[in-house]
């Protein structure tokens, strides 16, 4: 094991603060080259053996333990009756890829074609994207017959890579109602679609999830990229290293140098110092973060703290705050950060179900835990399978939406600055396109618990949707609360500050409530739950308002905060440029997901390896 006086010792080229997701992949491509040394800084430990993390029927179980989850809540919001929201975060070798629902999907052709559009040259889906994205998988077929021929899935190596770290594959196990989800949503008019990967994602389908089938064990930042690599003598990973800020130096008339990374490690601070680079990969709460602690950052922010300011720039929150608006106007907003916001629709099936929740029966897991270790099958091996991506067609009466479109078109507050102008055309073309998913919808075969739920019934069986916004218009901010390194970041999201956004969730509400009155699914013993089917006391299905209100109360994170420090113009507000590098520095840069200027239609896990992949190639030629 790696000290600290060893690990500062080392004569470093490069050094990544954060072994998660994209850093680990990153270190792992860096170091391919021998004669090159890369050292990484994480603050967590190496969890080598725990079931919640590498068992795919326990995905979740993990959120919340502080060994592995900062378990971050952001401030309070307002316009969600003033609740703190959960925000977990991976801590420790593997990041949030091993805290993760294991969801390994990609978003449309148009999402990575956005992020050029938003001034990256070459951040496109054909030139980037789709090439590492391929690049990061080995697809691994479903062998059991079953599975293989099921009719919902036709994955093809055409847009799918056969030699990457990450192993891409399909649950071992589906549940009792997986066809009937699916073939309900296509009886409402929602096409199959056979590969999502291929830069179409509309339609239902069966999703791909990050589990190595050869052992039945979650495929994740360590598990792909660290254990395989471990034995470099050029690689060396340093755990329980709490970074404390950057070094800067500040040459007159020229860039900004990182010359240095403090850390604190069993209460001791220590300084390390990389010949060639600092790469910031600690994700998108903690790297605005560090970088306001080592003094980039707003003016405003950094000296409410006594910091002194090295660089202005817009990190946690690029544009000025606006007022909320009424609920019935679509509020300004700024510029980042965004997440995915979900409401677990929770409805009762067939008591004969097998569920996830099963498991807590102590003799069902001990039954399961037998097929999974001897077998590597049953609910152990099994995770989500079927999912929708809906577009705004799907959702709304044409009259209800183009009131609401009507409302997004005429406000001003979406252009008020050049990054705003540019995002808001994007959305506003989107909106409308029967291409372009607005909603995602996710089968959960069991009671979904987070966020303030209602207790489940003894005797009843239930799964969830899960209902979740996929473009919102919403924006808010993380900032350093106070200077001590050691303190958890503000985060303030202001989740549905934009009215819109409330009202695409009351839409996915009314789609779902019909979904659970259409056949086959409806034979599967559907019973709504949370939200119940009708107003207390009547016989009538919940009115809008209601559903406003029961998205207010249960609305939660889907966990996919994006844009901290966005990788746009400098002028439009970016903190990164397009090779990564934090603008007015000489060798700073970030690699995670908190460059990604806006939400895709997707979870981020996929994209920000391709990230880093695509980080490794520019890092390496600007060496050359």
């Amino acid at each position: 094991m790696t000290s600290a006086e060893s690990f500062c010792s080392t004569s470093f080229d490069y050094v990544i603060i954060g072994g998660g997701t994209a850093g680990l992949a990153l270190a792992a491509r860096l170091s391919e080259d021998p004669n090159i040394v890369v050292g990484v800084l994480e603050a967590g430990e190496h969890i080598h053996e725990m079931p919640e993390v590498s068992v795919p029927g326990m995905m979740g179980q993990a959120l919340g333990n502080p060994k592995v989850d900062w378990a971050f809540s952001t401030v309070e919001q307002p316009a969600v009756l003033n609740r703190k929201i959960f925000s977990p975060r991976g801590k420790g070798v593997g990041g949030t890829s091993a805290l993760n629902f294991l969801v390994y999907q990609r978003a449309s052709e148009e999402d990575y074609n956005a992020v050029e559009a938003l001034g990256n040259p070459k951040w496109n889906w054909k030139d980037t994207f789709l090439k590492y994205l391929m690049q990061v998988e080995t697809y691994v077929p479903p062998t059991d017959p079953e599975i293989a021929n099921d009719p919902h899935i036709g994955y093809t190596t055409d847009y799918h890579g056969t030699n990457g770290a990450v192993k891409a594959s399909f649950s071992a196990w589906f549940n009792d109602h997986h066809a009937k989800f699916m073939d309900a949503l296509l009886n409402m008019g929602v096409p199959i679609n056979r590969d999502t990967g291929n830069g179409r994602n509309i339609g239902a389908s069966v999703g791909p999830i990050s589990v190595d089938p050869a052992t039945m064990t979650r495929s994740h930042a360590a598990t792909a990229y660290y254990t395989p690599n471990a034995d470099r003598t050029n690689l060396i990973l340093l755990t329980g290293a709490h970074v404390t800020k950057i070094l800067l130096e500040t040459p007159p008339g020229e860039p900004v140098v990182a010359t240095g990374v403090e850390f604190s490690k069993d209460s001791q601070k220590f300084t390390v110092r990389p010949k060639l680079e600092i790469i910031l990969s600690a994700g998108t709460f903690q790297t605005p973060q560090i970088l306001e602690l080592s003094g980039i950052g707003r003016t405003d922010v950094l000296t409410q703290h006594g910091i002194n300011t090295i660089l202005d720039l817009p990190v946690g929150e690029n544009l000025r705050k606006y007022p909320l608006l009424s609920r019935n106007s679509v509020t300004k907003s700024n510029s980042v950060p965004e997440d995915h916001l979900t409401l677990p629709f929770i409805h009762e099936i067939s008591k004969d179900s097998a569920t996830f929740d099963s498991l807590r029966d102590p003799a069902v897991l001990e039954q399961q835990l037998t097929l999974y270790k001897t077998e590597k099958k049953g609910l152990l091996a099994g995770s989500i399978t079927a999912y929708g991506y809906l577009p705004s067609e799907k959702l709304f009466d044409s009259e209800d939406f183009l009131d609401l479109q009507k409302q997004i078109l005429q406000d001003t507050t979406l252009t008020a600055t050049p990054s705003l102008n540019k995002q808001s055309a994007i959305l506003k073309k989107w909106l409308p396109d029967p291409n372009h998913a607005q909603i995602e919808l996710l089968q959960f075969p069991f009671f979904l618990s987070f966020g303030p739920l209602p207790e489940r019934q003894e005797g009843k069986v239930y799964h969830s949707i899960m209902i979740i916004g996929l473009h919102p218009l919403s924006r808010g901010s993380v900032h350093i609360k106070s200077a001590d390194p050691f303190s958890s970041p503000e985060i303030d999201p202001r989740y549905f500050s934009n009215p819109a956004d409330l009202e695409y969730m009351v839409s996915g509400v009314k789609f779902v409530r019909k979904l659970m009155r259409t056949e086959p699914y409806a034979s599967a013993g559907c019973k709504m739950y949370d939200p119940p089917e009708k107003s207390a006391g009547t016989n009538e299905d919940l009115s809008d308002d209601e559903i406003r209100d029961w998205c207010r109360t249960r609305v939660i994170s889907i966990f996919h905060p994006i844009g901290t420090a966005a990788m746009m113009p400098k002028d439009d507000g970016g903190v990164v440029d397009s090779s990564l590098k934090v603008y007015g520095t000489k060798n700073l840069r970030v690699v995670d997901a908190s460059i990604i200027p806006m939400e895709m239609s997707t979870h981020p896990q996929a994209a920000v390896y391709a990230i880093a992949e695509k980080a490794s190639d520019i890092i390496k030629a600007a060496r050359a």
